[in-house]
C-alpha cells in the first residue's frame, strides 16, 4: 500500500539518504559507480515509489540530467573537499550543510568512511532519526590496518548514535553485535532489479571490480592461465585507493595470457551487457558485503564463482554457484565444469532468478524500509 504525504509535515521530507557518488546515476551515461552507492541509489528509488517525501544527498550532478518523477528530490552539495588546506574540516562543513538542506526527518547514511562522523553529529545535534546502512564487513572491523586507529574508535562512537543499523545479512548483524552489543541491528537484504535470462548462453568468465588488494585480482588471473581453454574478460577499475604498482602488474599479467581481455571501466549500462553475456561471474575478494555483482549475475540466471565469500550461504544453500572456500584448485574445477556444462549452468541460473524475485526483488526489499522508517519516524 502506498504511504500518503508524511502526517507529521514539520520537514521537507520524511527521509534523507547520504550517497554523495550516487550523483552518477542521475547523469546521462550513468558511469560506474561502486556497490554501495548503487544500494543507495535505489533505496532512495524505492522509498520514492512507496510515497515517502525523500531526498537525495549527492555531489553535483554532470549535465545533461536524467531526472523524472520516479526521481527522489535531488540535493546538491559540494565537490568532495579533502583534496584542500583544511579539507577535513571543509569536508565535514559540506556534509553538514547538505544534510541540513534535505531537511529529514531520518537520514539512512550508506557504509563507512569519514562521513558516518559528521552525519551523525548532525542527527544528534538536530535532533533528527540517523540510520546506518552498512555495505560490508569492513564497516565493523574497527582495528583495519589501512585506517588512523583513533578516527576508527571516532567512527565506532559515531554508530552508537544510530537509532537504527541497517544490516545486508546475519554474517554482519552478528558484527555489529559483538562490537556494539546495545545496538539493536535489523537485516534487510539488498535491492536486485529484474533483467533478462541468459538461459546459460554465455561465452567467457566476468571479473568486474575495484583494483584493491583485498580483491585479489591476481587469483583471478591465475585461474585464466589455468584454464587455457576457456575465455576471460575483467573490468578492472583503478580507483584512489589502488596499490602503487598493481595496475602496471596486472596489465602485465593480461598481457601473457591470451585468453584474458581486460577491459576499463565502463557505463553500468554497458557492465550488465558484459555480465548478460558471461558464462559466470567470479569474485576473488576476500570479504564482502552482499556484492551487487553477485545480484546483478543472478538476476540474468548466470551463476557465480566466489573464491571465498559467500554471505550468508547463499551461494552453498540455494546451489546458485559454487563457492571454493579459499581453495584455487577447488575454483579451478568448478569454473572447467561450467565451461563445459551449459545445462548445469542454465540450472544454477533459473534457480538464481527464483532466488532474486523471492527475496531480492525490489517490492520486497523496499517494504522492510518503510517498516523500520514508520517505526522510527
Amino acid at each position: 500500500m502506498r504511504r500518503g504525504p508524511s502526517k507529521r509535515g514539520r520537514r521537507a521530507h520524511d527521509v534523507a539518504v547520504y550517497a554523495p557518488s550516487g550523483s552518477l546515476y542521475y547523469g546521462e551515461k550513468r558511469d560506474y559507480m561502486g556497490g554501495a552507492e548503487v544500494q543507495a541509489t535505489k533505496i532512495a528509488h524505492a522509498l520514492k515509489a512507496k510515497g515517502l517525501r525523500v531526498a537525495h544527498v549527492v555531489y553535483p550532478v554532470p549535465e545533461p540530467r536524467r531526472v523524472d518523477a520516479s526521481s527522489p528530490t535531488l540535493v546538491e552539495r559540494s565537490k568532495w573537499q579533502g583534496h584542500r588546506r583544511l579539507g577535513q574540516l571543509a569536508e565535514t562543513r559540506a556534509i553538514w550543510r547538505g544534510l541540513e538542506r534535505a531537511d529529514a526527518d531520518a537520514y539512512i547514511v550508506r557504509g563507512s568512511g569519514g562521513h558516518v562522523i559528521p552525519a551523525s553529529a548532525f542527527c544528534r545535534a538536530r535532533n533528527r532519526r540517523f540510520v546506518f546502512s552498512s555495505s560490508s564487513e569492513l564497516d565493523f572491523d574497527f582495528a583495519r590496518p589501512d585506517r588512523n586507529p583513533r578516527m576508527l574508535q571516532i567512527y565506532k562512537g559515531s554508530l552508537r548514535l544510530a537509532a537504527r543499523l541497517a544490516l545486508q545479512t546475519e554474517q554482519q548483524r552478528e558484527l555489529a553485535l559483538r562490537a556494539l552489543p546495545r545496538s539493536d541491528p535489523v537485516v534487510i537484504p539488498s535491492f536486485a532489479e529484474p533483467g533478462p535470462s541468459s538461459n546459460g548462453t554465455g561465452e567467457y568468465f566476468l571479473w568486474a571490480d575495484r583494483l584493491v588488494e583485498y580483491k585479489l585480482p591476481d587469483s583471478y588471473l591465475e585461474l585464466a592461465a589455468a584454464l587455457p581453454e576457456a575465455r576471460f574478460r575483467m573490468v578492472a577499475c583503478h580507483m584512489s585507493e589502488t596499490p602503487p604498482g598493481m595496475v602496471e602488474r596486472i596489465e602485465a599479467a593480461a598481457e601473457r595470457l591470451p585468453n584474458l581481455e581486460l577491459l576499463p571501466p565502463r557505463p553500468r549500462s554497458e557492465l550488465l551487457e558484459e555480465m548478460q553475456g558471461a558464462v559466470a561471474v567470479v569474485k576473488t575478494s576476500r570479504v564482502e558485503g552482499m556484492p551487487n555483482t553477485f545480484l546483478e549475475a543472478w538476476a540474468r540466471g548466470v551463476p557465480v564463482l566466489s573464491l571465498s565469500v559467500d554471505p550468508d550461504s547463499k551461494i552453498a544453500r540455494n546451489d546458485i554457484g559454487v563457492v571454493a572456500d579459499g581453495s584455487m584448485e577447488r575454483l579451478t574445477e568448478a569454473a572447467a565444469s561450467l565451461w563445459r556444462d551449459r545445462a548445469l549452468r542454465t540450472a544454477m541460473g533459473e534457480r538464481a532468478r527464483l532466488f532474486i524475485q523471492d527475496v531480492h526483488s525490489p517490492e520486497a526489499v523496499a517494504k522492510r524500509w518503510v517498516a523500520l522508517l514508520e517505526e522510527l519516524i
